[in-house]
């Protein structure tokens, strides 16, 4: 249904590291120096970042991970409809990961990688799932409320007993709830199993084709792509820059190991 090739493009689109991620990157470390320096960390700020960029590149994969199913859901048949459903009682805006409609029937996912929350995590996930489909229910009184919450990764579980406990408890007429784990939503929702297989393969294949990607992070001290987030930052957001190059203890500590010699800071000044 969907080309490797197209899966790839869309993937890589997603995660690049473009001019928007190294500003976000330097953004971050100087509103956050401690983050990365002092003697209470046993990694160098470099390693930090690295981390840093992990963690970015996974939020961004959850992100591409909903877009696809999204496109998915389309090319099944379903209508996809906005995903900004509306406003709880509290007038907190609420947003679906997946909301689409066939036929009286409007269907709501609640999408996660993994069931490895905690405790408290995992009460605050379900309580922001049931808002949402008792916002949809009360929005559309002549409907069938179909309300997911699903786990790609089936190889977690962790508190799939307290979910399904939950959805037991907070039963609404008009909502039909179902908590599913990896290859259930297109087996059981969709009855599309093939799909399921689909999408497996092309993140297998690019999996293998990442296998020997080592991640690096920009130069802070000598690379361009450095060099063009400083500038931007010292001309849209001099108070930023000014903490950069400030005499603080905790900056002159960041510059001292992320820009050892200065030679992005000076030409950044001089720009």
């Amino acid at each position: 249904m969907i080309s490797y090739a197209e899966f790839k493009t869309r993937l890589n689109e997603r995660i690049r590291e473009d001019i928007d991620f190294n500003l976000e990157l330097l953004e971050t470390v100087i509103n956050n120096p401690r983050r990365y320096t002092g003697i209470f960390r046993i990694s160098n700020a470099r390693t930090k970042l690295i981390q840093n960029v992990t963690q970015s590149r996974e939020i961004k994969f959850g992100d591409f991970m909903e877009d696809i199913v999204t496109d998915y859901i389309g090319r099944m048949g379903y209508i996809n409809l906005d995903k900004n459903i509306g406003k709880d009682k509290n007038g907190d805006a609420l947003s679906a990961d997946q909301v689409f409609r066939k036929d009286n029937t409007v269907f709501l996912i609640e999408q996660k990688i993994r069931d490895d929350h905690d405790s408290t995590k995992k009460r605050g996930q379900y309580d922001n799932f049931r808002k949402k489909y008792t916002l949809l229910r009360n929005r559309n009184p002549n409907c069938l409320i179909d309300a997911t919450m699903w786990f790609i990764d089936d190889g977690l579980k962790k508190n799939k007993n307290y979910y399904k406990s939950e959805a037991i408890k907070r039963s609404l007429e008009r909502v039909n709830i179902r908590i599913l784990y990896g290859r259930e939503l297109f087996s059981e929702l969709f009855n599309q199993e093939e799909i399921w297989r689909e999408l497996c393969s092309h993140l297998m294949q690019n999996k293998m084709e990442r296998s020997q990607e080592v991640l690096e992070i920009p130069d802070f001290d000598t690379s361009t792509e450095i060099l063009e987030a400083l500038i931007i930052i010292k001309n849209k957001e001099p108070r930023l820059y000014a903490k950069l190059i400030s005499d603080k203890p905790e900056y002159i500590q960041l510059r001292a190991e992320l820009f050892s010699t200065g030679k992005n800071i000076q030409a950044s000044l001089a720009a």
